[in-house]
Parts: structure tokens; C-alpha cells; sequence
């Protein structure tokens, strides 16, 4: 760890870049935020709940008004497995998801996919949080975590719940949900950074949700209880259906 930090504080542009191209692992930088586990199978999810669908939790970009931290505050959110829902609780002064966008006296443009030490880089991303200790405490800070991965919700993903229930749309993935959300960016200390320098960080403020007439327009999905896929009705519901009950 003493060599990746010492890296970190001399050349953070060449240490995310290498993040971004695998050659590094995440894990091994401090204060990484977890995603947690993705949904388990159908059978146990019937009684754990979840998965989560997204949730959309408007912001003013310009004042963030509104905006409140931990698993429950109010930020647009994408889909989630009961374990990342959890997960997310845990942390009360994490919120928005987020984009590393550069350091503010960084050249790199990752953007651009150019200027950074090491050639292209690709995309880090994590949370917007309040630092809840040490240097900068109490100012938004950019928390690492790597909740954009495609794996990040193993078999049982947003496809898988989407084809099972015939679900028109299909529920956006993590990676799907980011490109459709409105951003803007923001300033916020990289809080796993040792000296915690200022950077430019995309925040997701607003998203399209299922029953949005720019989506679609079909049947009102807010109807599922606390934003998720009950199973346990769903199946009894069609089960009476086809009168097998």
C-alpha cells in the first residue's frame, strides 16, 4: 500500500488510468466504497425482497436542494440487488452516484480519452459524499467505488429479472441507467486521494423512469411496492391466473 500511495500522491492522473485498465485492482486503494453482492436466485429472493427497481429522486443541478445522504436519501438511484440496497444503508454519508471527471490542476481529459499519463484511460467511477472525518471533513467529497461494473450483478441482473416478468422496457443496468441519467458536474475533494486534492466529478441529478411518457408509454410499474419486484405475489398472482391455485 505505501507504494500505491506514494504513486497516488505524485502521479494520481498514471495511478486511476492504471484502475481503468485493469492493471491495478480498486481494492487495493483505502476507503473504497462497496457495491455488496448481487440478487441471489429466485427461489431465496421470494423471501429476502428485492431486486430494487431504479429510483428516480430528482435534483436542482444548480443548488442540489433536496439532496440527503445514506440508503434511503433522496437522489436518483439505479437498480439495485437487495445486498447493494443494504449495503448502500450502511453508509449514511454516501449519496449520489457518480463519474470522476479530472483533477482541477490535472491536464488529463478523460473526456477526450487523451492527455493522460500512461495513454487512454477509461472511466472511474464512485459516489458523492460528505468526508466524514480528517481533511476536508464535512465537504462533499468523491468516494471510489466500482458500482458501474457490467458484473457488478452476477447472473441474477437486470436482464434476468426483466425477461422472467416479460418487463416492456426492460429494466436499465447500472451501466444503461447511468447513460440515460441527467448530469452535472461538481467540485469535491477525492476522498481515498492522501491529501484529498479538489477534482471535477460528474453527479447523476435526474433519470427517465419507467412510466416517463419519454420512455414509454404502458403500464404504471410504481404500483410495486417500495420501488421492487415483490416475487412472492407475482408468482401467486400468476399462478392464479393459470388456475393452478
Amino acid at each position: 500500500m505505501t507504494t500505491l500511495s506514494s504513486l497516488f500522491g505524485s502521479n494520481p492522473d498514471l495511478l486511476l488510468d492504471g484502475i481503468s485498465r485493469g492493471q491495478i485492482g480498486i481494492g487495493e486503494i483505502d476507503g473504497v466504497i462497496p457495491v455488496g453482492a448481487g440478487q441471489p436466485n429466485p427461489f431465496i429472493t421470494s423471501f429476502l425482497g428485492g431486486p430494487h427497481l431504479p429510483q428516480n429522486n430528482p435534483l436542482n443541478p444548480n443548488t442540489l436542494s433536496g439532496l440527503s445522504f445514506g440508503g434511503g436519501g433522496y437522489y436518483p438511484k439505479p437498480f439495485l440487488s437487495y445486498s447493494q440496497k443494504i449495503t448502500s444503508a450502511n453508509y449514511s454519508y454516501i449519496g449520489p452516484y457518480a463519474r470522476f471527471v479530472r483533477f482541477v490542476n490535472s491536464n488529463c481529459d478523460r473526456d477526450a480519452k487523451s492527455g493522460c499519463e500512461g495513454g487512454s484511460s477509461g472511466e472511474i467511477y464512485g459516489r458523492l459524499g460528505i468526508i466524514p472525518n480528517g481533511l476536508g471533513s464535512g465537504s462533499y467529497g468523491f468516494f471510489l467505488s466500482p458500482w458501474n461494473s457490467e458484473t457488478i450483478d452476477g447472473q441474477y441482473n437486470a436482464g434476468f429479472w426483466s425477461e422472467r416478468f416479460a418487463l416492456d422496457p426492460e429494466i436499465p443496468d447500472k451501466p444503461t441507467w447511468w447513460d440515460q441519467c441527467s448530469k452535472t458536474t461538481i467540485l469535491a475533494r477525492f476522498y481515498n486521494h492522501p491529501s484529498r486534492p479538489f477534482c471535477e466529478i460528474e453527479i447523476a441529478y435526474d433519470n427517465i423512469q419507467f412510466d416517463d411518457d419519454r420512455y414509454f408509454r404502458g403500464e404504471d410499474v410504481n404500483g410495486l411496492a417500495d420501488s421492487s419486484l415483490d416475487l412472492l405475489v407475482v408468482m401467486v398472482g400468476i399462478a392464479a391466473a393459470m388456475r393452478w391455485l
